[in-house]
């Protein structure tokens, strides 16, 4: 009897080993899979807002679902339910936290190029950017700066490679530059929206 106890053992660590193996493997399987089922979830939260969580300058609707613009700099864009506070700093790992602005661009309030970005998926942080890819010309962005309220239209977006660091570059009209890493799952390229204020809602 005595000597069936080490097999046994072995055995049931192998057993274990095997499990954990699965729950590993199904982790890295579903894990990308994650963002996009939070997207739905987050996209039928904002319908009863209008894409909007904060009360807006160009609505003048009553609506009690909305919150009152918030005190710290925020990052909303309606069409694919993000609303994430923006980090400042000069630390690159602060984009491990969410959406990071860049350091040496422009703020909203100075016009300029204002530069922000995001990790478009990680196992160990957040997917901030993982929809950015269905933002198309004519979309909405919003940013909440010092709390004030201001409203950019995506005029265009395109790939670039991780070494075209012009679209950080100082420009001299006002416009907002969001980019991520493309395609997902891997970071070969960059992609970048470009945006300009709505000069109706502004």
């Amino acid at each position: 009897m005595t000597e069936e106890k080490p097999h046994f053992k072995l055995k049931y660590i192998n057993w274990l080993l095997v499990v954990l193996i699965i729950l590993i493997n199904g982790y890295v399987l579903v894990a990308p899979l994650l963002p996009q089922l939070d997207l739905k979830k987050r996209q039928h939260k904002v319908q009863a807002v209008a894409g909007l969580p904060y009360k807006s300058k160009t609505d003048q609707s009553k609506n009690n679902n909305r919150q009152d613009i918030p005190s710290d700099n925020r990052l909303v864009i309606p069409k694919i339910a993000l609303d994430q506070h923006i980090y400042q700093g000069s630390a690159a790992w602060l984009l491990n936290k969410g959406v990071w602005a860049r350091p040496n661009t422009s703020t909203p309030p100075e016009g300029g190029n204002t530069v922000l970005t995001g990790h478009r998926f990680t196992y160990g942080g957040p997917a901030t950017f993982y929809s950015l890819d269905k933002l198309a010309a004519g979309d909405r962005v919003v940013i909440y700066w010092q709390g004030k309220e201001y409203d950019y239209k995506v005029a265009k977006t395109k790939i670039v490679s991780p070494s075209a660091t012009e679209i950080e570059e100082s420009t001299d009209n006002t416009q907002l530059t969001i980019f991520t890493c493309t395609p997902l799952w891997t970071a070969k390229n960059r992609l970048v929206v470009i945006a300009y204020p709505d000069k109706e809602l502004n």
